[in-house]
């Protein structure tokens, strides 16, 4: 059946009519002007059920107000846009460390030939089919890159390639996170060493924030995210700040929410800047967790993946690593 287009007031009757509260009609109507129903109806996800009536599945929404899921939104991007600023520093710091890495050890162009520096696992046709899409887009950024110093010749080769000094600063954070993954394993654990992490940490670390860095880039929900893919996370902070379940044999089950992905991108920026400031975060998740009933607060908590309130609000004893 094709969707019909529905009328903001049409739009509206329907968020009604599925159980959610109105408490300003002509204010709800301003939102939906500029915010679109399909974005609201994905943060008003988590309250929502599917009742079955004989073989048609509806929708119904429980305890919720439309003001409630317009505030998730707001609350959603402010923690997007704070995240992603974190985010951006390890992607500039990574930027540096691999350039430094290959380049004192293989030269100005020694990365592109991946057989120097790569993990010997990989076939020859594997690597040399990387290389090859490696380097088609490698082309293309510099292309596209406004850089001043793609102006000088001198950082170019023979073959119109840069330098691995200028290459790094065209790069996507997705393309840097690849080269690391194909990496040797002696060259990821030097990359480590700048970050206090084993190599194993840093490729799920980075894997893990290269997928978060795209949701926050592209306006999508980070609030609700779950990781289909697990990082790596240390015991102490299972044991301390994230959320956990048993499944029906027993075994632990950790969280696959934001607090996994706040944890990893303050223990990687701690690094890089040690006095930086995690209070725009806490605030975001104060507003998302903090209400007067402490028992309601931790269920927030827990929704995003935090043991309770209290531990998601406490980033800066995380910051400087008491556990």
């Amino acid at each position: 059946m094709v969707p019909k287009s529905l009328k903001l007031e049409d739009q509206l009757d329907l968020f009604e009519k599925r159980g959610m509260i109105l408490t300003d009609k002509k204010k709800n109507l301003e939102k939906l002007k500029h915010i679109s129903y399909y974005r609201l109806k994905d943060f008003a996800a988590p309250y929502g059920h599917i009742t079955m009536y004989g073989e048609v599945p509806v929708l119904k929404y429980c305890d919720i107000t439309f003001d409630d899921v317009v505030n998730r939104y707001y609350r959603d991007k402010n923690l997007r846009i704070n995240l992603f600023h974190a985010i951006e520093k390890i992607e500039v710091s990574l930027k540096r460390n691999i350039s430094y890495l290959l380049g004192s050890k293989y030269g100005a162009y020694g990365y592109l030939d991946f057989s120097n520096w790569c993990d010997k696992k990989h076939s020859r046709y594997e690597i040399e089919k990387k290389q090859f899409f490696f380097k088609r887009d490698l082309l293309k950024s510099v292309t596209r890159s406004k850089i001043h110093d793609l102006k000088n010749d001198k950082n170019f080769n023979e073959d119109e390639f840069p330098s691995i000094w200028i290459a790094t600063e065209v790069m996507m954070f997705g393309t840097l996170v690849n080269l690391v993954e194909i990496m040797s394993k002696s060259n990821q654990r030097k990359l480590a060493d700048f970050y206090n992490c084993t190599n194993k940490e840093l490729v799920s670390w980075l894997k893990c924030l290269n997928l978060v860095r795209n949701v926050c880039a592209h306006n999508s929900n980070i609030i609700d995210i779950q990781l289909k893919t697990r990082p790596i996370l240390r015991a102490e902070w299972i044991d301390r700040y994230l959320y956990t379940v048993k499944d029906k044999a027993g075994n632990e089950i950790v969280t696959n929410r934001i607090a996994a992905i706040i944890l990893i991108t303050i223990s990687l920026v701690k690094e890089i800047n040690k006095r930086y400031r995690w209070k725009s975060i806490r605030s975001n998740l104060a507003s998302i967790c903090l209400v007067p009933d402490k028992v309601l607060s931790d269920k927030n908590a827990n929704l995003l993946g935090f043991a309770d309130s209290h531990d998601a609000l406490d980033l800066k004893s995380f910051a400087i690593g008491k556990y």
